[in-house]
């Protein structure tokens, strides 16, 4: 349906300027509810501006740029049959106007080692690269090839920073983009691909705020020329908007149900209240996996969750609560990928007994084989990390410690200043992607409240686990409380996580049981 809309926008822009002599500009003829910005004939409604020349800039000094800004526009800016065309220099241009809640069409042509981009509320950016640069390693965050349309000024790994796909086309045909902005989040369609999926646009500017409710178009310049053409805009009511969003929301709480393939809320028992697989919840003695219970070492808590009630690791003890794999972690010797969120609540240094203290842990027949965990170092301050070891030569060859490996040379992500507190409850999810395909790019991902803590990658991650004797176990010698875990048959996207921490009741969302 998306994909229908765009291509019949599109196909209206393109219907109703093809009358039209030769050599003789089209008069920008926007479809059906939206209006020009650019009048295809001079630069009126625009003006110059590179914010971030003016931005530290105050008073007189400030005054002074920007007015010269606004005389050098015309210098590097150009009006040629009906394109608006800039050298790769000057300031960028930018509307007298400014805009909340809109729809953006815009066309493009760009040149070999340009780099330009598309200001909203006059924040960067939606990216326009050239998408023929190969890939540096040691920029690893700057990924031209991965093509144009991507938030590039969001948090390195955060939703929307990379397109979900390469859609530009070859240089010397023209690019066409939808955009849409409502509040925060941001859609991009490049040449009718959807490349950001409702992605909270970060506030370049200040972190810590969110985006402008209002500001200017920005057309960015940087290091060749660059034509647009067709740029019309449609305003977005209150109305529509709330609309938007919530149907946004509804698309991804869909996938993320039919990813889900486990949900233990621990309101009532240890058991999962949903499961593609066994609901049961078990406990190793000797080689024989028994039926756990709550007891002294882990209590359920009523009302003490973060949804309703939550497990409580009251000491360091070998009681481990775990859930078989069949059905529910999917791990298989020819492509593994798979999701678990958990919430949980301590104060490390305060709460955790001495030693490593794995809340999560996902373990097979011989931990030599592979091992997956979340843990917190064995001495204050503890460090948080999330670890996915492969078989034992590739991550550790030289037979070491695990603390004696350099922790930039460990299959890890590691925080130091994690969120955790006693008086909070902190989600943590992390994913596994094509644990054991060397075809694809091998990952995981470790999120924290909704973002994105870090990655493991660059790694081999192959494992030789027997499948029927794979667990996800919990509480291995840690101390705190626990609520809410979550598997799913997939790595999610950053999208989805920042979903499903926002659920108000928790993964029981995503499941009628």
């Amino acid at each position: 349906m998306i994909k229908s809309v765009c291509r019949c926008l599109w196909a209206s822009v393109i219907a109703l300027g093809v009358l039209v002599p030769c050599g003789q500009a089209a008069e920008p003829a926007p479809p059906a509810g939206f209006r020009a910005l650019f009048n295809g004939r001079d630069l009126a409604g625009w003006y110059g501006l590179n914010p971030h020349a003016a931005v530290k800039l105050t008073g007189d000094a400030k005054a002074a740029n920007l007015a010269q800004q606004r005389a050098e526009f015309a210098t590097n800016w150009t009006v040629e049959n009906g394109e608006l065309v800039n050298d790769g220099h000057g300031p960028y241009a930018t509307t007298e106007e400014e805009f909340g809640d809109i729809e953006l069409l815009i066309e493009y042509k760009t040149v070999p080692k340009a780099d330009s981009g598309i200001y909203l509320r006059g924040t960067p950016q939606v990216q326009i690269w050239d998408w023929n640069q190969e890939f540096n390693s040691k920029n690893p965050t700057r990924r031209p090839h991965l093509g144009s349309g991507g938030l590039f000024n969001n948090t390195p790994g955060a939703a929307g920073r990379d397109p979900l796909l390469r859609a530009d086309r070859p240089f010397g045909e023209w690019n066409q983009l939808r955009i849409r902005q409502v509040g925060d989040r941001t859609w991009v369609w490049l040449n009718e691909q959807l490349v950001v999926d409702a992605a909270v646009m970060e506030n370049f500017w200040d972190r810590k705020q969110p985006l402008p409710a209002k500001g200017p178009i920005m057309l960015q310049t940087h290091g060749g020329e660059i034509r647009w053409r067709n740029i019309f805009v449609r305003e977005i009511g209150a109305a529509e908007a709330k609309q938007v969003v919530a149907e946004a929301d509804a698309e991804v709480k869909a996938r993320l149900a039919k990813a889900l393939t486990l949900h233990a809320s621990f309101d009532t028992g240890l058991a999962a209240d949903f499961s593609r697989g066994d609901r049961a919840s078990y406990v190793q003695q000797g080689k024989e996996l028994v039926a756990a219970a709550p007891n002294d070492d882990v209590r359920l808590a009523a009302d003490a969750g973060r949804y309703g009630g939550a497990l409580h690791f009251t000491k360091k003890s070998t009681y481990r609560p775990a859930f078989k794999d069949a059905g529910v972690l999917g791990y298989s010797d020819k492509g593994w990928n798979a999701s678990v969120s958990v919430w949980l609540r301590l104060t490390p240094d305060e709460d955790l007994e001495a030693g490593y203290c794995d809340p999560v842990q996902i373990v097979g027949n011989d931990s030599k084989q592979g091992f997956i965990f979340l843990e917190w170092s064995k001495d204050p301050p503890r460090l948080f990390r999330y670890a996915i070891r492969p078989l034992f030569p590739i991550w550790n060859p030289e037979n070491l410690a695990w603390d004696d490996i350099p922790a930039a040379k460990r299959p890890m992500v590691e925080v130091a200043k994690a969120p955790f507190s006693r008086d909070a409850w902190t989600h943590a999810v992390f994913t596994l992607e094509n644990v054991n395909d060397k075809t694809k790019p091998q990952a995981g991902r470790l999120y924290l409240n909704g973002q994105l803590a870090g990655t493991i990658e660059n790694w081999e991650l192959t494992f030789g686990w027997k499948p029927e004797s794979v667990l996800l176990v919990l509480g291995a010698s840690y101390v705190g409380h626990l609520d809410d875990l979550a598997v799913f048959d997939r790595a999610l996207s950053a999208r989805e996580v920042d979903l499903l921490h926002r659920l108000k009741n928790g993964a029981k969302e995503l499941h009628a049981e």
